[in-house]
């Protein structure tokens, strides 16, 4: 799937991620998985004019994302020394778009997210003593002391194999995990 964010340019799995344009009007509460995202917001995203975006909007599907990365300082055999991350679990929600229309001009005005229709979640175990070393050379955990946890939220469209993504929030978190 080639990625297209709105903030981030790199290069990842051989597609090229290119900035977009920043958000009109996106509202979305991530509690009920319902809000609404301007039309503007997707045509840009994709590169699409007014007639592109009506003839494609039926495709466009959205997926709300919650990444999280812990970061550990970790002291293994041998005196190695490494900063790790984990996934202490990310997780991401399909959304059901239904696509709105300004009954006077018949324009397309946005999609109104209506809740979730899937989802799915992800994560890694947390380095700790006894584990293998994430260095080669180390040999196994002696120690991992907790750093922070970055946690990034944001929604994305995707249409077939294009995925933009729209701002996203970055909160960076440095109390431990709780058991």
């Amino acid at each position: 799937m080639r990625l297209l964010p709105v903030f981030v340019g790199a290069i990842v799995a051989g597609s090229v991620l290119a900035p977009a344009p920043a958000h009109a009007a996106i509202r979305f509460d991530p509690a009920t998985n319902t809000g609404f995202i301007d039309g503007e917001d997707v045509r840009k995203a994709f590169g699409w004019d007014e007639a592109g975006l009506a003839r494609n909007a039926p495709e466009v599907r959205f997926t709300y994302h919650v990444g999280k990365e812990a970061g550990y300082a970790v002291t293994c055999e041998k005196g190695v020394r490494v900063e790790v991350g984990h996934n202490p679990g990310s997780t991401s929600a399909g959304l059901v778009a239904v696509v709105t229309w300004n009954r006077a001009t018949h324009e397309l005005t946005g999609f109104r997210i209506t809740g979730a229709s899937s989802g799915a979640s992800s994560m890694d175990v947390a380095p700790e003593p006894g584990l293998p070393c994430p260095d080669e050379r180390g040999g196994d955990i002696r120690s991992a002391k907790y750093v922070n946890t970055t946690v990034i939220t944001g929604l994305s469209a995707e249409f077939r194999d294009v995925q933009a993504y729209f701002p996203q929030q970055r909160t960076v978190i440095t109390d431990p995990p709780k058991p």
